[in-house]
């Protein structure tokens, strides 16, 4: 056998075994979050988020897995208070719209079985993380009374990030789980900002 076979075969054994090892158990999460708050001294303004996300973990042991992931969050701040620019011209209102959505990667570790009622996981990883920013302005001219709007561009950003999160489970059948978990996705070695993208959702999970 000569060595461009051996190469061309490593590969395919690897693969082929972290393929049984992977089937031989696979989960699927989906998850869901909503928050709301409202401000201001009429309380006519509000933030709005939602968040989505789902994830597949690929069991290479017991309890320890490899883990692919996609998360995506919408935040919507409406702000409806009446700012006077000048004598001719006032600010009624403005939205703004910040989109963040996340690829990552990286390795899950549960501290209890399957068959367990509960089941705690921490997941660790890579993130690439991509942030998408617009924001409109409502205007009314005070002398004619027309109003107009006017939007900044949008702004489009993305970091290398590191993402953390933490589960827990309860068994509702052989294969489906409730579960709530909370995540933070941050720009790598940038530790500090771990507490700052914060999200708490609820979900289920689904055993292959």
């Amino acid at each position: 056998m000569n060595s461009l076979t051996k190469k061309k075969i490593l590969p395919l054994l690897l693969l082929l075994l972290i393929t049984d090892a992977s089937w031989a158990m696979v989960e699927i999460n989906g998850d869901y979050g909503l928050s709301r708050q409202v401000y201001g001294t009429d309380r006519n303004n509000d933030i709005e988020a939602k968040t989505i996300g789902g994830a597949v973990a690929l069991y290479l042991f017991d309890r320890t897995a490899i883990e692919l992931n996609y998360s995506q969050t919408e935040t919507i701040t409406t702000e409806r208070s009446v700012l006077s620019i000048d004598e001719n011209y006032d600010l009624t209102g403005q939205v703004n719209k910040v989109l963040v959505y996340s690829y990552g990667v990286g390795i899950r570790q549960a501290f209890a079985s399957r068959k367990a009622r509960f089941k705690p996981s921490l997941s660790l990883g890579y993130a690439r993380q991509f942030i998408r920013n617009s924001t409109e302005a409502s205007f009314r001219n005070n002398l004619s009374g027309a109003e107009f709007k006017a939007r900044k561009p949008v702004s489009k950003l993305r970091d290398d990030s590191v993402f953390g999160s933490f589960s827990l489970e309860m068994r509702i059948t052989k294969r489906i789980s409730l579960r709530g978990s909370v995540r933070t996705t941050f720009r790598a070695f940038d530790f500090d900002r771990a507490k700052d993208n914060v999200k708490y959702t609820v979900g289920f999970s689904w055993y292959l």
